[in-house]
Formats: C-alpha cells, structure tokens, sequence
C-alpha cells in the first residue's frame, strides 16, 4: 500500500467500526421492541407485571436475558460502552497508523464478529429473522474491519 493509499484505508476502517456500531444499537433497539411487542401480544394487553416478568425471561427480552458470563451483554451500558468503544476506535484509526491502535482494533472487532455470530445463531434458532439478518451484517462488518486492522497491522513495520 502506497502514501496515496493510506487515507482511504483509515477511512474505510473507520467508516466499518462507525457502520457497524450503528447497526449494533439499531439492532438492540429493534431486537427489545419486537420482545416488548411479543410479551404484549402474548399477554392479552394486561398489565400484570409478574406474567409479564415471566414471558419476559422466556422470549430473552434483552433487560432480562442472554447472559455470558452473568453479564447482561444487551444491557444500555454496556451497549452504550461498545459503541462508545467502536467510534474511538474508528477516531484513532482515522488519526493515525499506529501499530497498538491497529492491533487494539483487530481484536476489538474479532471480538464482536464473534459474538455477532452467537447472536445470528440465537435470532436463528428463535425464528427471528430480521435480527438474525442484522447480527449477520455485523458480523461481516465487525469481520472485515478486524481483517484490515491485522493487515494493515502486519504490513507497518
């Protein structure tokens, strides 16, 4: 890669973690209100909080479910931290061609491209296809931004 290449490089780098961290809450957001439509439908329309607390942990609404480690991974913290985390990242890949930022940001991103696609194979399994679609963009985004971070990583010196 040439001196002429590299703006369009970091660009791209940063314009896939920004992409991605976009869908990230769009899709967290989507997914709690087709769970919050779900518990309501399945409910009647009644307002009673313990069936709802129940149908809730059965339909893995994102406030009560899918746990790794004991941690509520769509929690709005965490949530919020991640995008924070990806637009940072994106910021200082846009600044400059450092090594450790290149390397922070391939692990970064291999890191989500995984759980993205724990994700995709949970939506798959709980027929919900619209999520699974966006958790499998992500995954491609998370994936193709941790490859370019590694490569171009391998090639500074």
């Amino acid at each position: 890669m040439n001196i002429a290449e590299l703006p369009r490089f970091r660009w791209l780098l940063g314009t896939l973690l920004i992409a991605a961290a976009a869908m990230f809450a769009v899709g967290i957001a989507t997914e709690g209100d087709i769970h919050h439509e779900t518990v309501n439908v399945e409910t009647g329309g009644r307002n009673d909080a313990a069936e709802q607390a129940e149908h809730s942990e059965q339909a893995g609404v994102p406030g009560t479910g899918e746990r790794i480690l004991g941690i509520n991974l769509e929690s709005r913290p965490l949530v919020v931290l991640a995008v924070f985390i990806s637009v940072a990242l994106a910021a200082a890949t846009w600044r400059r061609d450092h090594r450790l930022v290149l390397l922070v940001t391939a692990v970064f991103a291999a890191a989500f491209a995984m759980l993205d696609l724990a994700e995709f194979s949970h939506q798959i399994r709980q027929s919900a296809a619209m999520i699974a679609a966006i958790a499998a963009i992500i995954a491609v985004l998370h994936a193709a931004a941790a490859m370019l971070a590694e490569q171009r990583r391998s090639a500074t010196s």
